[in-house]
């Protein structure tokens, strides 16, 4: 008979969703900022055709990710190791994962050269593989862990507040790269040891959680040798899961323009330093936190798809009125709408870091009660696939959005406006397809099929 999960172990686990969180803010927040800087940045020009470069590597990145996610979650779901089908490959993943993300910042040539273009090739096609190997098994193993799907939200809530907390303290990347500045380093250095930093952080706390729990005290494996493609076709034919995979997909796009560029929103709409994107973020984060219980209240009484839709309806709002902001003429300071947007987008926030990865559980546990056979991985890979694909696109864009040029340029004010109205637009169209996602019907199943285990 298989152990309940306590909540320190709840805990311990989820801390691998901190770490995705601090090297997510890495590579997607400041990893751009750091390689397209600002017309008036200290930063030196490391790519030839650097917004381009930037560009072309990122999707490029994107794309295996995409690719070799299902091949991980194949061995993974048919593994037949002793200590687990998801653990091991969490535990070779960790630090690996680590090094490669500090690697991509380390460029060796100090000015424009195509050789620092090979080199952030490399460590980011290194740092993808290795995210995958750790977050793949990750996710497929936090579905499998709890099959209770009121006490899966609490855990998914545990994990969302981690990734949160881990996503708010990413965003002191710029104080400690302010105070090596004031400290006599070059901005380029001190951002370095801001990586450093927070490098070291990501993959202590993965290792934690790849060493928190015995695999096999909390599942009882079946044994499966589905092959890949098989497993994959099977995935996607659940309506359910198409429609809310290319919901998220389109969410996820919105998120790639806002993430990439808040930055800049705080910079160059807003007019504050850098360092005042910690203000925005951890008002967010507060309000996010403080509204973590009326997420599980309202998700045990009317369901996830209403939260979800009022959390899109949310974003529209706030992403249409940064676009807006230059509009106002002045009438609203920068400061005051860099707190309006802290505290408005924190409840939407902790509604689609946590009802979503619940709802993929779902599937993936209704699935197996279907067909008999746990395929939680491919789940997760089927959902990364589409998800990371239509990303890949996004970030293609991004770069372009914000300099307008397709060669060279830096980042210009018009082209950081029209990426809230993209993220608009696109978190409109995620709306459309979660208003056809039939939650009842999958929880529904899935709580008959405990009652029966009781």
């Amino acid at each position: 008979m298989t152990k309940t999960l306590t909540r320190r172990a709840m805990f311990l686990f989820c801390l691998g969703d901190f770490s995705r969180a601090i090297f997510n803010g890495l590579t997607a927040t400041y990893l751009m900022y750091i390689f397209v800087p600002q017309a008036n940045s200290s930063l030196p020009l490391l790519l030839p055709y650097g917004a381009l470069s930037f560009a072309i590597v990122r999707f490029i990145g994107v794309i295996v990710d995409a690719l070799i996610d299902p091949f991980i979650a194949s061995k993974s779901d048919n593994s037949l190791n002793p200590a687990g089908a998801r653990i091991p490959f969490m535990r070779a993943a960790s630090i690996p994962m680590a090094i490669s993300a500090l690697l991509m910042v380390f460029v060796p040539i100090g000015g424009k050269s195509w050789i620092n273009v090979v080199w952030l090739f490399v460590a980011l096609l290194l740092y993808t593989v290795f995210s995958s190997l750790f977050l793949v098994p990750f996710y497929g193993l936090m579905a499998e862990l709890v099959t209770d799907t009121k006490r899966r939200v609490y855990f998914v809530t545990i994990n969302t507040l981690l990734f949160v907390v881990g996503s708010a303290i990413i965003y002191v990347t710029p104080i400690i790269k302010n105070a090596m500045m004031r400290a006599g380093y070059s901005e380029l250095t001190s951002w370095r040891v801001a990586f450093l930093v927070f490098g070291v952080i990501g993959g202590v706390t993965a290792l934690i959680s790849s060493f928190s729990l015995r695999e096999c005290d909390y599942v009882q494996r079946v044994e499966s040798h589905t092959p890949l493609w098989a497993s994959l076709k099977a995935t996607f034919r659940y309506r359910d899961f198409r429609v809310l995979l290319i919901g998220y997909m389109f969410m996820w796009i919105a998120f790639s323009f806002f993430n990439s560029s808040l930055m800049y929103y705080v910079t160059m709409l807003l007019g504050l330093s850098d360092s005042y994107s910690v203000v925005v973020m951890a008002i967010a984060i507060v309000v996010g936190i403080l509204t973590y219980p009326l997420v599980n209240l309202l998700a045990a009484r009317f369901g996830k798809k209403p939260l979800l839709l009022g959390a899109c309806v949310a974003y529209i709002v706030i992403y249409t009125g940064i676009y807006c902001y230059p509009l106002f003429d002045g009438s609203i300071g920068g400061l005051t709408m860099g707190i309006l947007i802290g505290a408005l987008i924190g409840f939407p926030i902790s509604i689609t870091n946590i009802i979503p990865i619940a709802a993929f559980a779902d599937l993936a546990q209704y699935d197996t009660i279907k067909t008999g056979v746990n395929r939680a991985g491919m789940f997760v890979a089927s959902r990364n696939l589409l998800n990371q694909l239509s990303t890949a696109i996004a970030l293609l864009i991004v770069p372009f959005t914000i300099t307008g040029s397709i060669i060279e340029g830096s980042a210009n004010p018009q082209g950081v406006r029209l990426t809230a109205i993209i993220a608009a637009g696109t978190i409109a169209v995620a709306l459309v397809f979660y208003a056809f996602y039939n939650d009842r019907r999958i929880t529904g199943t899935i709580d008959e099929e405990n009652k029966k285990n009781v």
